[in-house]
């Protein structure tokens, strides 16, 4: 049996959601992180991402809306702002919008997910 990673990994043909890069150097991510409460291992609680793209996602700097658009969050920009440190943030923007979805639909991100994983994170949508 296939674990969270190899199931997500598969769904996306082993593709970043927002980049489209193979190449190997691709994460499954959690929607909803694993230490939230209703987390799982489920393949609609994954997202195929570049490791930078995952440490943002991570962080709450991009996310993902429930019309699968990957966006910037606007309050962690700010703070970015305030620190100074926003060195590179054209070059993350850039591919944001609409994700490369899995061709089976019974393997895409749940909103329920997406709308718990929002309200966990704080992100305002």
């Amino acid at each position: 049996m296939m674990g969270f990673r190899q199931r997500v990994l598969f769904a996306y043909g082993h593709r970043c959601a927002v980049t489209r890069v193979q190449l190997r150097l691709v994460d499954a991510a959690h929607i909803l992180p694993v230490g939230a409460p209703g987390s799982s291992d489920h393949v609609r609680n994954g997202l195929a991402l570049a490791p930078t793209y995952h440490r943002a996602f991570d962080a709450g700097l991009i996310y993902l809306d429930e019309e699968f658009r990957m966006r910037l969050s606007e309050g962690k920009i700010q703070v970015l702002q305030q620190s100074k440190f926003v060195g590179g943030l054209e070059a993350l923007k850039a591919p944001l919008g609409q994700i490369f979805l899995p061709p089976d639909s019974a393997q895409r991100p749940s909103a329920e997910f997406i709308r718990r994983a929002n309200r966990f994170r704080q992100i305002a949508t």
